[in-house]
């Protein structure tokens, strides 16, 4: 059994900074040596000391992962990044020498999606952007309207000026995408623009539309919700330092008591030697 002072012992090595730098240290080599699995001239050569690599590393996460787990106990369930990052490990232990290998790829690969359960910075970023996903779904509602309109708009006035971009509505919803993004929507537009003086204004509110509002739309919403995680991450913070305050705290009072009890020791001790003494005295 691991004792009180062990485990806070462990507690305050798990959570510092040193231990959480090693495992991203050991994360970042880890995409370096997958990265460079995918040349092959490189690969053929250092197979064997890519696969060593890739053992050593996998025990790693998974002793964090015990660690954690020890530390924590149920509670490192309860958090999404620490499940993530259990079911990865784990399922690259299951895959390991499995037929596979496809899979075991893909796991290795994801195990560099533990950056973000490391820095609290990406887990803010994803976390608000996990968080906007409904507004994202209604903003991507009204995208799919507009883009639903233009296109039917496209078709019908501008179907025989450029029967590529515009024949149809499929052709014009994917002439609006290229369009959005920016890819050569120039070329696009002049040869209309030639014979359709107001086809500027049908692709400049278009663009003004699907580009710049929905987009800042969608920006807002994640900065928005990045803006109100640092309270919560605050919170988190000052409650890890309260405990660690504490646990100085507790120590130094232990210690406190440790002192009065031995104190305590030698004036019994000095006591029962003058009664003895008397005693004896008396006795003569």
């Amino acid at each position: 059994m691991v004792s009180e002072h062990q485990s806070s012992g462990l507690k305050m090595f798990v959570q510092s900074k040193l231990f959480t730098n090693f495992i991203l240290l050991c994360v970042f080599l880890n995409a370096i040596v997958i990265g460079l699995q995918t040349y092959p001239s490189i690969n053929s050569a250092y197979e064997s000391l890519f696969e060593k690599f890739d053992l050593i590393f996998l025990g790693i996460f998974t002793l964090e992962v015990i660690l954690k787990v020890i530390v924590h106990r149920r509670k490192y369930f309860k958090d999404g990044w620490n499940l993530f990052d259990f079911i990865v490990v784990a399922a690259s232990i299951a895959f390991m020498q499995s037929q596979f290998v496809s899979v075991l790829r893909i796991l290795r690969v994801l195990r560099i999606l533990k950056t973000i359960s490391s820095i609290h910075s990406l887990r803010r970023i994803i976390t608000s952007l996990f968080m906007a996903i409904p507004t994202i779904g209604s903003i991507s509602l009204l995208m799919i309207i507009v883009f639903y309109i233009y296109g039917v708009v496209g078709a019908t006035f501008f179907a025989e000026l450029s029967p590529v971009y515009f024949g149809d509505l499929s052709a014009s919803l994917i002439t609006l995408f290229q369009i959005a993004t920016f890819d050569d929507w120039a070329n696009i537009y002049r040869p209309i623009a030639e014979n359709s003086p107001l086809s500027l204004v049908y692709f400049v509110t278009f663009i003004f539309l699907a580009v710049f509002v929905m987009l800042n739309l969608v920006v807002g919403e994640i900065v928005n919700n990045a803006a109100n995680i640092p309270a919560d991450v605050e919170e988190d913070i000052a409650g890890i330092e309260k405990d660690v305050h504490d646990i100085k705290e507790d120590t130094s009072e232990i210690q406190q008591l440790r002192d009065e009890v031995r104190e305590l020791k030698y004036l019994l001790l000095e006591e029962r030697n003058e009664r003895n003494e008397r005693k004896y005295k008396s006795v003569n």
